[in-house]
């Protein structure tokens, strides 16, 4: 047997028997298990990004197999269809030299597959959506708070105010789930982009880094998402297009999400230029994120600097 089919077969054995340990601590070590469960791609992306998607195919199958033996078949389902694709899809990428912002988004679409394919077989399974499963501890959270209050002696007028106040927002969190796996998709490919890169550096692979954050750059097509979603919403409530007014809520959180990302990146580059202490960031980032109403501000912000690019990035090429 050849060298070069040696080495990736022994790095595969050893990259699988890693993410075989991670599914374990993921299932009976609860805290640092939420963690170690998000990053189980990191040794099916470096297998991928040293020696190509067949290895790293061929490790997600039997992790899968072997998590399916040791544990049990559903564990290895949420486990390999909710994070393998992720792992195969950024090990391509790094191998075939993506950009950053590229990876990210091929990595984001496969986060996104995994998670709407687990929900699927879990439906499937079950006979019930786990949607609704949510949307129903989330009504019981809210009967288990209003009776706290009421053994607290709250006067039953204001807990009707405040149960009708909390299902409400109950509403409105059904409408925006699907905003959040899409989002939840972005975080951890980009947890685990930032935790492969780093380890691929250590094994002598240079990547591409993100640009700093004072540099990051929106495109145009966050703050038309915005701007349509606004609309959407509007036109959904006159018209009663609940379709339309549910979609649009979507699309408007998560450009929100970009556009607070743009704004926060403008105060970073603020910062750096004023040549702000550590101290002073730290409690502008904090005062930002812990009010609504300046939260929402640096959104307008982020939208107004895509527009007239104050940074003057994209002459520059920066993205």
């Amino acid at each position: 047997m050849s060298q070069t089919r040696v080495k990736p077969m022994v790095e595969g054995g050893v990259l699988t028997a890693i993410s075989i340990i991670f599914a374990l601590i993921s299932a009976y070590l609860p805290l640092l298990g939420a963690f170690v469960n998000l990053i189980w791609p990191v040794p099916i992306i470096l297998l991928g990004a040293r020696h190509g998607s067949k290895w790293s195919i061929m490790a997600t199958v039997a992790a899968g197999l072997l998590i399916a033996m040791l544990m049990h078949p559903l564990h290895a389902v949420g486990v390999v269809v909710g994070f393998g694709l992720i792992g195969i899809v950024l090990g391509h990428a790094f191998r075939a030299g993506y950009r950053p912002v590229r990876a990210m988004m091929a990595g984001s679409v496969a986060s996104l597959i995994s998670k709407v394919a687990v929900l699927g077989i879990g439906a499937l399974i079950m006979g019930v959506n786990p949607m609704n499963i949510q949307a129903e501890a989330l009504t019981q959270a809210v009967s288990q708070s209003i009776d706290i209050y009421r053994s607290l002696g709250m006067k039953e007028e204001e807990l009707e105010k405040l149960g009708a106040t909390m299902q409400d927002m109950i509403g409105v969190i059904k409408i925006i789930l699907p905003a959040g796996f899409a989002a939840a998709a972005v975080v951890d490919t980009y947890l685990n982009f930032i935790i492969a890169k780093a380890v691929m550096k250590k094994l002598g692979h240079t990547i591409e880094p993100f640009p700093p954050f004072k540099h990051w750059n929106m495109p145009w097509v966050v703050l038309a998402a915005f701007l349509s979603a606004i609309l959407m919403v509007y036109w959904g409530q006159t018209r009663e297009i609940s379709l339309l007014f549910e979609i649009g809520m979507n699309v408007q959180v998560l450009s929100s999400m970009f556009l607070l990302l743009q704004g926060l990146a403008l105060i970073f580059f603020f910062a750096e230029k004023y040549r702000l202490s550590k101290l002073a960031r730290i409690l502008i980032l904090v005062l930002i994120l812990s009010n609504g109403f300046l939260s929402q501000l640096l959104i307008f912000v982020g939208a107004v600097d895509i527009a007239i690019d104050y940074r003057r990035l994209r002459k520059i090429g920066v993205d």
